[in-house]
């Protein structure tokens, strides 16, 4: 009983200090507003709402989330090929609001690496799909080819 009580005031301890922080913070930016010194992408949240325009906060909302999550995603996926020690000879990625296209070139009949590639977007996906973004995979072999889209932005080339 004394435990929980504990507990409980510990934990109203943490909400009040974050409620008196985020106060500040606003209280400080709305200082620097009033002088003309926010920085500008801050002064136009601020503008946008308190004038209650609701398709910029959305939209800005979205933006956001979606760069947090994609960059989430691609640092779970470069983290797990790493454990699994799946290096492709080339990877390229395509990004969009919810997705990552991956393009991989792999040695030709390299299972283990195809493997692990599909693995790792599994698990990655498994990891992100709750949230609305995913990663969807090509894998191709040197004997096909094949040049990386022009779209895709390529991030490693496994040096000989």
């Amino acid at each position: 009983m004394l435990a929980e009580k504990n507990n409980h005031i510990e934990n109203q301890q943490d909400t009040n200090q974050w409620f008196d922080d985020m106060i500040s913070n606003l209280r400080v930016d709305q200082l620097l507003l009033q002088a003309d010194v926010l920085e500008k992408h801050k002064k136009e949240v601020y503008e946008a709402m308190i004038s209650g325009d609701h398709d910029f906060m959305h939209n800005y909302a979205r933006k956001t989330s979606s760069a947090f999550f994609i960059k989430n995603l691609i640092d779970s996926y470069f983290i797990e090929l790493v454990e699994r020690k799946a290096i492709p000879n080339r990877l390229a990625f395509e990004l969009s609001n919810s997705k990552v296209l991956v393009w991989a070139e792999i040695d030709n009949d390299d299972e283990e690496t195809e493997d692990a590639l599909i693995l790792t977007a599994a698990k990655v996906n498994y990891e992100f799909s709750k949230y609305g973004f995913h990663i969807s995979s090509t894998i191709v072999e040197e004997d096909d080819k094949l040049n990386i889209p022009k779209h895709y932005k390529e991030v490693l080339i496994k040096e000989a």
